[in-house]
C-alpha cells in the first residue's frame, strides 16, 4: 500500500480520512478492553468487595476513657437529728422528806449511726417537776445561765448534768417564793432542746 494517497483529491483529505479511522478503530479497542474488564477484572484473582459478599466494613475507633468525676464527701459532723437524740431525767433517790434536796440528773444520748453536733449546754437543757400536771419547779425558772455548749457526739455517747433542787416551788421570772413542796406524788421531766425525756417519778414524804 502506497503511504503517499494517491486521487483525484488533495493529498490532505485523503490524511484526514485515514486519522478519522484511526481515532474509530483505537475508541473500539479501548472500549471492548474496558468492558472485558468490567466483567472478568473484579473476580480474576478470587477476591471479593465488601459489597459482593454482603458484608460492611465497620471503622473501629479508639476507645475513650472517660475519668470518674472526683467524689468530694463531707466527714465533717452535722447537727443530730432530733430522732437520734434520747433524753433521761433521773433522781437520786425514789423517796425524800418536806425540804430535803433532790439531785436531779439529765442525760443526753446519741442513740443514732453517726457523729453529730449537739448543744448541751444550759441554754438548751432543762429539768421540770411537777405534780398531778402542775408546774413546781424548772431550773430553767431562775436561771440566768444562758450558755450553748456544742460537742460532738458519737454513736452511744452521753452527756450528763446535775442540778440540786432545793426543795422549794419556782416559776418563770422567779418570784419570790418561800413556799416548799409539800408531801405528795411527783415527777421530773428532762428537756434538751425539743427532745423531751419520759416523766421519772419520786415522792415527798411528811416529817416524822
Amino acid at each position: 500500500m502506497s503511504v503517499n494517497p494517491i486521487g483525484p483529491e488533495p493529498a490532505s483529505v485523503y490524511w484526514v480520512r485515514r486519522a478519522a479511522l484511526i481515532l474509530v478503530v483505537l475508541t473500539l479497542v479501548v472500549a471492548l478492553i474496558w468492558m472485558a474488564r468490567s466483567i472478568f477484572g473484579s473476580g480474576s484473582n478470587g477476591e471479593t468487595s465488601p459489597a459482593d459478599s454482603g458484608t460492611t466494613s465497620t471503622e473501629v475507633t479508639p476507645e475513650t476513657v472517660v475519668a470518674e468525676e472526683e467524689v468530694v464527701v463531707n466527714t465533717e459532723p452535722v447537727g443530730c437529728l432530733d430522732s437520734a437524740i434520747y433524753v433521761e431525767a433521773t433522781t437520786d433517790s425514789g423517796a425524800y422528806i418536806v425540804g430535803a434536796k433532790p439531785v436531779l440528773t439529765l442525760t443526753i444520748e446519741n442513740q443514732g449511726t453517726v457523729p453529730c453536733l449537739r448543744d448541751v449546754g444550759p441554754k438548751a437543757n432543762e429539768l421540770e417537776v411537777e405534780s398531778g400536771g402542775y408546774h413546781v419547779w424548772s431550773s430553767d425558772d431562775c436561771s440566768n445561765n444562758k450558755k450553748a455548749r456544742v460537742v460532738t457526739l458519737k454513736p452511744g455517747d452521753k452527756v450528763q448534768s446535775t442540778i440540786t433542787w432545793n426543795g422549794r416551788l419556782s416559776q418563770k421570772g422567779c418570784p419570790d417564793i418561800k413556799k416548799v413542796a409539800q408531801p405528795g406524788r411527783y415527777v421530773v421531766i428532762g428537756r434538751n432542746l425539743d427532745v423531751r425525756s419520759d416523766s421519772t417519778p419520786f415522792a415527798i414524804t411528811a416529817k416524822d
